[in-house]
């Protein structure tokens, strides 16, 4: 739940919280707070790079595809965000990882 550079972000039961309120952007950022983007940690493009949150500056880094199938890559790396070790626990750490159509790459958008 934190603001700070450098969150790491994790799956969490669904709330409503101002924390789990993402924005998609038209310059493909993805936004939470206002002024934070989901970012790959260190412009990482390998598996098993952390997904955190930092101030947006507009790199590729921070730059998402929503794509149809319900996958979001990164427009730097290429790789899909995912559920660490397939898990749906609350905490699981998000990150980086090969597309492989796994349920723990699938992300649902609500309105």
């Amino acid at each position: 739940r934190g603001t700070t550079n450098g969150t790491q972000v994790a799956l969490w039961d669904c709330h409503g919280g101002v924390n789990q309120r993402w924005t998609a952007t038209a310059g493909r950022e993805l936004r939470v707070y206002g002024n934070k983007c989901l970012d790959a940690f260190g412009s990482g493009t390998s598996n098993g790079t952390a997904a955190i949150i930092w101030d947006c500056h507009g790199g590729t880094n921070q730059q998402w595809n929503i794509n149809a199938n319900g996958t979001i890559t990164g427009v730097q790396s290429g790789r899909c965000l995912d559920a660490s070790g397939a898990a749906t626990t609350n905490g699981t750490r998000i990150q980086l990882w090969s597309c492989n159509g796994g349920g723990n790459q699938q992300w649902t958008l609500r309105t």
